[in-house]
């Protein structure tokens, strides 16, 4: 008798496990899509843009400038024309081109991202960047040349007879 107790406990239990089975997430019954007409839309999730070992150098060599010497740069870049671009040391007419096509940039450690620009020639950039806010001292006040100090006029007294 046991015997017949436990066949339907055992089928009842088998039942039960395929039921579940069958209606488990993985399965199609479960995802079924909704019937309506107005399907929702899923959310895109947003990740973290991913930075290589290259633009982590970049941007904390640019975290060395000013303010002031980012936004001067960065205006520079934005604004500049091509013959601007060239002033800059190791940038050339392709590399200029490049810059130009590769506008608005938001922050100097961009840079780094365009082709053409490599480790020495972002070094070059930031360089220039960092001159933008030097104070130069004026020629004329600070060192006379020899010509003009030696072209003293005789003061009217001094006239000879």
């Amino acid at each position: 008798m046991n015997t017949l107790v436990s066949i339907p406990y055992i089928a009842g239990a088998a039942i039960a496990a395929i039921v579940m089975v069958g209606l488990s997430p993985e399965s199609k019954a479960a995802t079924k899509k909704p019937s309506s007409r107005v399907a929702e839309k899923p959310e895109p999730t947003r990740q973290a843009p991913v930075m290589n070992a290259r633009e982590m150098t970049a941007t904390q060599a640019a975290k060395k400038l000013t303010p002031t010497q980012k936004t001067k740069m960065l205006a520079l870049l934005n604004d500049g024309t091509a013959s601007d671009l060239e002033a800059i040391r190791g940038i050339g007419k392709s590399r200029a081109a490049a810059l130009t096509k590769a506008r608005p940039f938001k922050s100097v450690a961009q840079l780094i991202n365009i082709r053409g620009i490599g480790n020495a020639v972002y070094s070059d950039l930031l360089a220039h960047a960092k001159s933008l806010t030097v104070r130069r001292a004026s020629s004329s006040s600070s060192k006379r040349s020899p010509s003009t100090s030696s072209n003293k006029t005789k003061s009217p007294k001094s006239k000879s007879r």
